[in-house]
């Protein structure tokens, strides 16, 4: 039963992964498993007494992830074409609901000024590459999957990505439109099930992914040990800061706006609900 949770949980973190605009790492607090997955991730080569507890976690979850990815990303991105403002209203009102989870992963959340600046500097940091991908939407860029120098390119992108996948707030997908790789990435996935399958950017940004995943997650582990509530208050800037990005730019009275108001509530009490379990699971995790 908790394989089959993990790979359910997977494959809504996986449809999140290639949408622009909704955050991963977001998602991953909203379903209850980011805590775990930076413990897991950030410590897997350390800590070699963990590593089949580990194993038993990460496989079902990123076997959800990659199924998520490849079955569901084509229809999420359909919705988000044709409804574009009731979509971003549900994803806003997913994100919304997630805040009290993130409240209760530690059990002192009092505001002091430490905290506070690191909300802020969230905050900030979501606000500016938000803003960037509404203008990167329209980029392209000039890397050639089939020159090593392109290839290399598509690995670096695929880096910073792989960051922004594990930072609550950030979107990987934000960073393939500001590198202008997302077209030739998502192709790139389509070809797994229409070959000819495109190996040259599918490895390379798939280790660029991999290798920021780990870096990210162990700096984000460290930091949850050492300084946790500061680093929630940064990761509640983060979360809030990402509704400049889902912000539909067009916005009217019509009724897609209706529908929008709709779905931002149904977001907020999915949200509500699937964090309950999350929020009083993991503020006792971290009494430091």
């Amino acid at each position: 039963m908790k394989f089959i949770n993990l790979f359910l949980k997977g494959m809504a973190v996986g449809v999140a992964n290639v949408i622009p605009g909704v955050s991963t790492g977001t998602f991953m607090v909203l379903l209850g498993v980011y805590d775990e997955l930076i413990e897991a991730v950030g410590n897997f080569f350390s800590n070699r007494k963990m590593i089949r507890h580990y194993l038993l976690f990460l496989i079902p979850l990123g076997l959800g992830a990659v199924v998520g990815t490849l079955a569901f990303a084509s229809l999420a991105t359909l919705v988000l074409d044709r409804y574009p403002a009731p979509a971003q209203f549900f994803f806003i009102g997913l994100i919304a609901g997630s805040i009290p989870s993130v409240v209760k992963m530690h059990y002192d959340m009092r505001p002091t000024s430490r905290r506070v600046i690191a909300f802020a500097v969230g905050l900030i940091l979501a606000i500016l590459v938000g803003l960037g991908g509404r203008g990167g939407e329209v980029g392209h860029s000039s890397a050639d999957a089939s020159t090593w120098m392109g290839l290399l390119y598509f690995g670096i992108v695929g880096f910073f990505a792989g960051g922004a996948v594990i930072t609550p707030g950030m979107s990987g997908s934000y960073i393939f439109l500001l590198a202008g790789t997302y077209g030739p990435i998502m192709q790139a996935l389509a070809s797994l099930t229409q070959p000819p399958v495109h190996w040259g950017v599918i490895i390379s940004v798939a280790a660029g992914v991999g290798i920021g995943v780990l870096t990210c997650s162990k700096l984000v582990d460290l930091a949850l040990k050492r300084h946790p509530a500061v680093t929630f208050y940064a990761i509640l800037g983060l979360i809030c800061g990402s509704f400049v990005g889902l912000w539909p730019a067009e916005l009217d009275t019509s009724v897609s706006s209706l529908a929008g108001i709709l779905t931002l509530v149904a977001g907020v009490a999915i949200a509500w609900l699937l964090g309950k379990p999350a929020g009083s699971g993991q503020a006792e995790r971290r009494p430091t």
